[in-house]
């Protein structure tokens, strides 16, 4: 839960920290990271670490673990801890919400506050919520690495949605707009609006199938980017006259793709089949999928387009 992480970062100490770094660091190369290690790195004297350890774990922080060895690694809550204290450091965050707005197999969304006041939007990776077998095989930024952390996949994950963000926001598309990231935390402007799955009733929604079927098309071919998981649930409604006149955002992005990626196309027509198939169950019974994905591929295809 947030609130023990928010009633943790009022307690720590620059030495808390320091600590809590190097059991970071640590844990690249050790499973569990040994106590001599960590009062070495740290600089701290081995009485003070231990002293300091023990409180770490008392506050849900750390977990201990002996084997062979005496050895400590990172929770989540600890890690929460580190990336949410760089973002209040560096004067991107001043408060979090101690409620989630959303929460998702691989993340937990919270509203924050900037130190001029502004809302913005705190997405906290969650990757260890699948199975390290199960992720690999879904997340093709993983492949090539053989030994990763769940700590480690939430980093990647942020990482490469922020990546992907910054890449796609000079283009003014219906993407969040990138304020910051750090380790498993990305932050990002705040829309209000409703997901593409909850609405109760669409207007005009071979209108509204039609605009986000051309920005998909648009982020593809000006930005060289795939989503590689669209759908109904990464897709926020945000209405008339918001922000940039904006009247949807495209979320979640942690899985694109380049464009010139061998599955770029076939991750494509996913996408939109996703997006095509729930309009066709909920707004369009009449929507006839392959004819409509015809004239996609055959708009991205066109050199003069």
């Amino acid at each position: 839960m947030i609130t023990r992480v928010l009633r943790a970062l009022k307690v720590l100490t620059p030495e808390d920290f320091r600590i809590l770094a190097v059991i970071e660091r640590g844990m690249i190369m050790h499973l569990f990271v040994p106590v001599e290690l960590i009062s070495a790195y740290a600089e701290i004297p081995m009485k003070k670490t231990l002293k300091i350890l023990r409180r770490l774990n008392e506050l849900g922080l750390v977990q201990r673990q002996k084997i062979s060895y005496t050895g400590y690694i990172l929770t989540s809550w600890g890690y929460d801890c580190l990336a949410l204290n760089a973002l209040y450091k560096s004067g991107i965050l001043s408060s979090i919400s101690v409620s989630p707005i959303g929460v998702g197999k691989e993340s937990d969304v919270y509203i924050g506050l900037t130190p001029s006041n502004k809302k913005v939007t705190v997405k906290i990776h969650r990757s260890g919520r699948i199975s390290f077998r199960q992720a690999k095989r879904k997340r093709l930024y993983l492949s090539d690495k053989r030994h990763i952390s769940w700590l480690y996949r939430s980093r990647l994950s942020a990482k490469n949605e922020f990546t992907a963000l910054k890449i796609l926001h000079p283009f003014s598309f219906s993407v969040p707009i990138p304020v910051s990231w750090n380790r498993h935390i990305v932050v990002t402007e705040y829309y209000e609006g409703i997901e593409l799955f909850r609405t109760p009733h669409l207007e005009n929604p071979r209108e509204t199938l039609k605009k986000i079927i051309e920005e998909v098309i648009n982020i593809y071919k000006k930005g060289k980017i795939v989503h590689g998981d669209l759908s109904e649930y990464n897709i926020i409604l945000l209405g008339k006259n918001t922000i940039e006149d904006k009247e949807f955002i495209i979320f979640d992005w942690p899985q694109w793709l380049h464009s010139s990626h061998p599955l770029a196309k076939e991750y494509f027509v996913r996408d939109l089949t996703n997006v095509l198939k729930f309009f066709k169950r909920k707004y369009i019974p009449t929507l006839e999928i392959e004819h409509e994905m015809k004239n996609v591929l055959d708009m991205i295809s066109n050199k003069g387009e």
